[in-house]
């Protein structure tokens, strides 16, 4: 069973965010399907590397998209992401005990999940221009 889930309301309304949150949590399971059997700790390694290329990657897609909204808490958003890509080289520096990695990873991905994604990319939708929503 994966531990991260897409629900309908993580949903902001931009078919690529939207799609790429959920390449986001497939590759957030792979992780904690990896931690979970007991994978050496340089396979989740690796896999926790792929996942924070595509972070930034989604990052920079979300970005662009609150430019070209003219979002109005763009800059604070943009500093929550920073504060995210932050958390994960500290998670990706850690070389010692598994089970400590495997935690702050969870812990990240849930704040993320539960709160940025929820709360915090849900705002970008409601800013979308009244011709923007009809699409």
């Amino acid at each position: 069973m994966d531990e991260f889930s897409w629900n309908d309301k993580y949903s902001i309304g931009n078919d690529q965010i939207d799609d790429e949150h959920h390449r986001l949590l497939e590759l957030a399971n792979e992780v904690a399907a990896f931690a979970n059997s007991g994978e050496k700790l340089e396979r989740i390694k690796v896999a926790i590397v792929a996942l924070y290329e595509y972070v930034k990657t989604h990052f920079q897609h979300e970005e662009e998209y609150m430019i070209q909204l003219a979002y109005p808490q763009y800059e604070e958003h943009k500093k929550l992401h920073e504060e995210i890509i932050a958390g994960m080289n500290d998670i990706m520096k850690h070389s010692g005990n598994l089970d400590a990695l495997v935690y702050k990873f969870k812990r990240l991905m849930n704040s993320w999940v539960l709160e940025h994604i929820l709360t915090e990319d849900s705002r970008i939708a409601s800013a979308k221009k009244p011709e923007e929503a009809a699409d």
